[in-house]
């Protein structure tokens, strides 16, 4: 039996320095408090039992020092931390005062010996390492992303420490939320939508005993479409914030979608040269936040707009609703869509189309036959990702909305404005339920069909060439596209040097010049954050995809799903749940830097994983067996081995995890405060409070400086044919 005295010895004298020395509580938000009252020991005279805490680090050294042989002092040291955490843990909740950094160092070390008992006992292959690993990454999932989800169900629930759904009835029957009955209603959606819903059931029914002549399948498609079809008229005809929000995510899921799909074919088969500027435009929406195109459309087509104003002699708001928000939306989330595609189309077996073409399939044959089926995964991925990006998008319905409702701006104004927690919680609920319905649907779509394409086989040969025809339509919507993301582009940079728009366009620096005395300190503290959440966001997900990838535990499908949870719920959901889970009692964390930063890490730790894998399952796992042959431990392996053969996937994560951070805006709205302003948080609220100028010219500052940033990332991916980007689909 292997004992990890080395270990073991370690982290014990960490836990137990942590304990002794270093603040258990804190008193504001001040974590490194030096009085002996808050440490653990002076905690322990009105809670006793915190001396589990000491006597369970205590217990470990001993161990350590011993060395013993057997699987009772793994046992032992696994008992011994389990029960000094959960002691720590109760103290604090029972306590409600905040935690302090001692409380922090002791836990973790717990948990960490808990891992190395783990591993002793042999439950876990892989040694120490493999056990800390893992409970590290469950305990901060849960923690940092299960946990807030579960307070948010419990605020639109729970009353008044009453379990009751009358507060849930009440929001979700609000005007605001859905309106299905007024009288400026044309027609009766509920009526229409029933009688739609059973027009549908019933010829989808008729239809489905036609082919199948069997019960089952003709009930299963009658009310499964009826139900459908009902419901969705019934939205259709409504108003409300539901109702605008779905509709939006379809229509720009959808087409974002579709043009990826066509952009990605041009890329790869076009034989045009205008496929080389598709490289560009997968760089703009990595290093662009999303409402800044929502910036750019108030000047081309605003009241004052070039375009309706100075061109048409127009003063409209047609642009200030769903349909301005839509567009905003289609061109910063269509090359998104193809990052994802891009990579999927670049993956194809070239033999397979060989095939089809030596038996003299045309290309329409060849496309329904061979093509599509094999880009079923990719499509599924990326209307996901848009669709949730439409829904989570904050800024563009807060900027061209034009008091139209929808579900993030109305979270944001339940907690700015009504200042109802519930409300806020109520719709995030809604938002969550949404997004995780499109997530099962989309794995329902893909099934247990088999999509493999990389064999590891050689295989020759060109991509089938687009039909001229078909490149030339396709390349015309891809120049029109392009045309209108280089206008809009160039009207803020534009509008960044001219003194106000629409109305006087005398050249002028002072917009810049004003900058220095709030915007450059902003964006240099935004970036500060941001390279701090950077790393240990690349590392948690480079740890998990290791973890679950090359060793198998008891939780491991458990642990990546949760993990990548964050992938698939809208930032304002996780916005919410922050607000809601650290605002008070032992977590408390707002008000700091550090939760804009946990925010951060756990929001761009998919990347980190979907990069990881993608690195990963192209490393032999051979030479891992080949460093534990030579008996180097998990850790020793992962340094030395491992790390150094993926190091440009791990360059390129934590650059676009940095990126990403830097263009946050839905899940960190609610974070920020007077000590920690973001610099996309700023540009949106002197959009909305009419210094566009100056939001101008703070986004042309941000997209340079990202620009910097991105293109050596940008060049790796593209060395490694979009396999980094590809693998966050």
């Amino acid at each position: 039996m292997i004992t990890y005295r080395r270990e073991t010895i370690a982290w014990g004298c960490v836990t137990l320095g942590g304990f002794l020395f270093l603040p258990w509580e804190r008193v504001g938000k001040v974590f490194l408090a030096a009085s002996w009252s808050h440490t653990g020991p002076g905690r322990m005279g009105g809670h006793w039992p915190l001396a589990l805490v000491g006597l369970a680090a205590c217990l470990a050294i001993a161990l350590g020092i011993v060395g013993s042989r057997d699987r009772r002092g793994g046992w032992a040291i696994l008992a011994g931390a389990t029960c000094g955490l959960l002691v720590g843990i109760l103290q604090l909740a029972a306590t409600g005062r905040a935690f302090g950094l001692g409380a922090v160092v002791s836990l973790l070390g717990l948990l960490t010996l808990a891992g190395i008992g783990l591993a002793q006992v042999g439950l876990v292959r892989g040694g120490p390492f493999v056990g800390a690993g893992i409970l590290w990454s469950a305990g901060l999932i849960i923690l940092f992303i299960l946990f807030p989800l579960v307070i948010m169900l419990q605020a639109s629930i729970v009353i008044q420490g009453h379990l009751t759904a009358a507060g849930l009835l009440r929001y979700l029957r609000s005007p605001i939320f859905l309106l299905l009955r007024h009288p400026e209603l044309t027609v009766d959606p509920i009526r229409w939508g029933a009688r739609v819903g059973i027009g549908t059931g019933l010829i989808a029914a008729a239809l489905a005993w036609g082919c199948t002549r069997r019960p089952g399948p003709c009930l299963g498609w009658g009310l499964g479409l009826g139900i459908g079809m009902g419901l969705s008229t019934m939205m259709g005809l409504g108003l409300g914030a539901l109702r605008n929000s779905l509709f939006l995510a379809v229509v720009v899921g959808a087409v974002s979608t579709g043009l990826g799909f066509a952009f990605a074919l041009l890329e790869s088969r076009s034989t045009l040269p205008t496929r080389r500027l598709l490289a560009p435009l997968s760089i703009l929406p990595i290093i662009t936040p999303a409402f800044v195109l929502g910036l750019a459309m108030i000047y081309m087509f605003g009241r004052r707009g070039f375009i309706t104003h100075t061109l048409l002699g127009l003063s409209t708001n047609v642009f200030f609703g769903p349909l301005g928000v839509g567009v905003a939306q289609i061109l910063a989330f269509t090359p998104i869509a193809y990052l994802v595609l891009a990579g999927v189309v670049h993956s194809l077996d070239i033999t397979m189309e060989e095939a089809a073409r030596t038996l003299r399939a045309d290309p329409w044959t060849l496309f329904r036959t061979i093509l599509w089926p094999l880009v079923r995964p990719g499509l599924a991925n990326a209307i996901l990702l848009v669709m949730i990006e439409s829904l989570a998008d904050f800024g563009n319905p807060l900027l061209l909305g034009g008091g139209v409702p929808f579900l993030p701006t109305e979270i944001f104004y339940a907690i700015e404005g009504r200042f109802d927690q519930q409300e806020a919680a109520t719709y995030g609920l809604v938002l969550l339920a949404i997004t995780l319905t499109i997530f099962f649907l989309q794995r329902y779509w893909l099934g247990r069909r088999s999509y493999v394409t990389v064999t590891g086989k050689p295989s020759g040969g060109r991509p089938t060439p687009l039909p001229f025809a078909v490149d030339l339509a396709l390349t015309g919507v891809f120049v029109l596209f392009a045309a209108v993301a280089a206008l809009l582009y160039g009207s803020i940079l534009f509008g960044s040097f001219v003194k106000l728009w629409g109305i006087d366009h005398t050249f002028t620096l002072k917009n810049y010049q004003d900058l220095m005395s709030h915007g450059i300190p902003v964006l240099l503290d935004t970036m500060g954050l941001a390279a701090a959440a950077a790393i240990p966001s690349a590392g948690l997900g480079l740890l998990i995809a290791y973890l679950t990838l090359r060793h198998r535990f008891f939780g491991r499908t458990t642990l990546e799903f949760s993990a990548m949870l964050s992938y698939a719920i809208p930032g304002t959901v996780m916005g919410i749940g922050y607000i809601l889970a650290f605002n008070a009692g032992a977590l408390q964390l707002t008000g700091t830097g550090l939760i804009i930063i946990l925010a951060f890490i756990f929001r761009g730790m998919p990347v980190g994983i979907r990069s990881g894998m993608a690195a990963l399952t192209q490393l032999d796992p051979s030479l891992e067996e080949a460093s534990s042959t030579l008996k180097a431990g998990t850790a020793t392996t992962l340094r030395r081995v491992v790390v150094p053969l993926i190091r440009s996937a791990i360059i390129t994560g934590l650059i676009y995890s940095f990126v990403r951070a830097m263009t946050a805006v839905s899940q960190v709205i609610f974070l920020v405060s007077p000590g920690h302003d973001l610099v996309t948080i700023l540009i949106l609220s002197w959009a909305e409070y009419g210094t566009i100028w100056r939001g101008a010219a703070l986004s042309t500052l941000l997209i340079l400086v990202l620009a910097v940033c991105i293109l050596p990332a940008h060049w790796l991916a593209r060395r490694q044919r979009f396999g980094q980007v590809a693998g966050m689909g």
